[in-house]
């Protein structure tokens, strides 16, 4: 049986997402049990002459503390995203239900309101940005969610689960939201 996974208000899914998870820290966790192998750090050295051993400490206290974050509750409850602002404000709960999506265009053709929160562009401008960001993957969700299809968006995420897929998997990395915050100033 499918899972019901959470679906932000923007599209995407908090269940693929690293900050959601405990991947992060799991990954922390593994590299600091690896540098504390003394015959691994030996071949690492020998292996690799670019390798300088100096610079563990300090990666390990970077590690200790990725390792120690708490996961994201979620989207959702969020009060700093300008997105889940203007849901509120609209008395919608995702984005699918708003008339400002065009979906022709796969933009949000909201007027860009500046925003409450500072060093956030206004939700048009940060909704545009993560649906290039993450490849439009979450309009497509907003897209089944409206015609009543969550089961697919469901059926997909379960199935990123099994590959050990997250939402870093679907990210353009050459998108900068904080760039395009500059180039389109409300």
């Amino acid at each position: 049986m499918i899972k019901d996974y959470k679906i932000t208000t923007c599209g995407l899914s908090c269940d693929l997402c690293d900050a959601n998870t405990t991947k992060i820290q799991d990954q922390a966790k593994y590299l600091l049990r690896v540098f504390e192998d003394p015959m691994f750090l030996g071949i690492l050295s020998m292996t690799n002459p670019e390798f300088n051993i100096k610079n563990i400490p300090p990666f390990k206290e970077v590690l200790d503390i990725l390792m120690k974050f708490m996961p994201c509750p979620g989207c959702e409850d969020r009060g700093d995203c300008p997105i889940n602002s203007c849901a509120r404000e609209k008395n919608i709960s995702d984005c699918s239900a708003c008339k400002f999506i065009d979906v022709e265009n796969e933009i949000c053709a909201a007027p860009p309101e500046p925003s409450k929160m500072p060093f956030m562009p206004p939700a048009p401008i940060f909704f545009n940005g993560i649906s290039k960001r993450y490849k439009k993957w979450n309009l497509k969700n907003l897209k089944l969610m409206k015609d009543g299809k969550k089961s697919e968006i469901n059926k997909e995420i379960e199935s990123m689960i099994k590959k050990d897929k997250s939402n870093r998997d679907l990210i353009d990395t050459t998108v900068n939201l904080f760039n395009q915050m500059k180039e389109n100033p409300p």
